[in-house]
């Protein structure tokens, strides 16, 4: 029988055996211990299967894929899931041994919101930065994330309830900012909880900021817009949830020319 209150945790992996064994210990070792990890092999060709199957916990469930992009390999694995609440840490990536503890704790303690999200450090080999110096706006936040997204998708908690009643999960078109596509649709239903406390940590890679990544970012949310069309057909506000979404996408367009240019701000 599963036990209550069961966290689902998403790892997508494509030849992530780098930081692999960082990422996994710092899911074995949360204090919380209700946690079934889905690591999803996204046919990687590296020692990422050999190091996830040496350990040895029955909570750890492997899949194996073919080679497809992340929104379909996220779609795919959330299927998977049998738990309350689902979480996603990506291989190159780790977490507090608190992280779960603090949130579902948080979670439970306020039942009318359907997501959690915390502070994290973004980091390197050369530096580490909080990721916000101040409270962001959490509750009924959806004009917030349209104008501008800013939450690390390592540090969500998500009730499965709330992803459930949506008619889509994952858009199996995005690569990238298929965790834009997904909270902004659950904010338009569900209050975001902020707790402030560095729980994660985000590695920076140095394509981070590639001209590509930032091209496809671009391209990503022209798509999302027109989704974001019809989601609010019948919305009084509909003008003004689009001009701040195009808002959004304009800063983005800006950034992307900045670095073609390669013209310092």
């Amino acid at each position: 029988m599963k036990k209550k209150n069961l966290v689902s945790i998403i790892m997508n992996c494509h030849n992530g055996e780098k930081y692999l064994q960082e990422a996994l210990f710092s899911v074995i070792n949360q204090t919380y211990r209700n946690w079934e990890l889905i690591f999803f092999d996204n046919a990687s060709n590296d020692r990422s299967s050999e190091i996830v199957k040496k350990f040895k916990d029955k909570r750890i469930r492997y899949f194996y894929s073919n080679f497809i992009n992340l929104g379909s390999a996220r779609k795919i694995a959330l299927t998977k899931c049998k738990g309350d609440f689902i979480a996603f840490l990506d291989c190159d990536d780790y977490w507090n041994k608190n992280k779960l503890k603090f949130q579902i704790k948080d979670l439970l303690k306020y039942p009318g919101y359907g997501i959690s999200f915390t502070n994290s450090y973004f980091f390197n080999k050369k530096r580490k930065k909080k990721l916000y110096s101040s409270a962001p706006y959490d509750g009924q936040i959806f004009e917030k994330l349209l104008k501008k997204y800013y939450i690390s998708f390592d540090t969500v908690l998500i009730r499965n309830i709330h992803l459930q009643k949506l008619k889509s999960k994952f858009d199996q078109r995005l690569n990238i900012v298929h965790d834009l596509d997904l909270l902004i649709r659950l904010s338009m239903s569900t209050k975001f909880r902020y707790l402030n406390k560095c729980l994660s940590w985000w590695r920076i890679h140095e394509d981070s900021f590639s001209k590509n990544k930032i091209s496809t970012i671009n391209s990503e949310k022209i798509l999302f817009l027109n989704k974001l069309k019809k989601l609010l057909k019948k919305s009084k506000n509909k003008k003004k949830y689009l001009n701040l979404f195009r808002e959004n996408i304009l800063q983005s367009q800006i950034e992307e020319y900045l670095i073609n240019k390669n013209i310092k701000k």
